[in-house]
């Protein structure tokens, strides 16, 4: 008998939550078309933004990825970049390199 009366009672808690929901999601979509539909008929025009200096290095990198042991896999993903983008190549020899670029400021 407690079963039973569990049983429908659960139920129904799921027929209630499941039309609350729906009922809900349609309050919503409406509410975002016309919130889009605002969105696009006011036009804002951003200022450019300025040119800052751009930080390159080893340093940068490895607190710009959020995982810095990826730089040391040679299998890591393409996102990661290549070991050419931080290595000072010695312009006498081609193919070999002078040094690692640690932290490299271009104004």
């Amino acid at each position: 008998m407690k079963t039973s009366m569990l049983t429908i009672v659960l139920v129904a808690a799921l027929v209630a939550c499941d039309q609350l929901s729906a009922a809900t999601s349609q309050h919503a979509s409406s509410h975002r078309t016309t919130l889009v539909q605002r969105r696009h008929s006011v036009q804002s025009h951003r200022p450019a933004a300025e040119a800052g200096p751009q930080v390159t290095g080893v340093i940068a990198r490895a607190i710009r990825s959020g995982n810095p042991l990826q730089m040391l896999n040679p299998l890591a993903p393409a996102k990661y970049g290549t070991a050419e983008e931080n290595v000072l190549l010695d312009p006498d020899r081609p193919g070999k390199w002078d040094g690692i670029k640690l932290l490299g400021i271009s104004f």
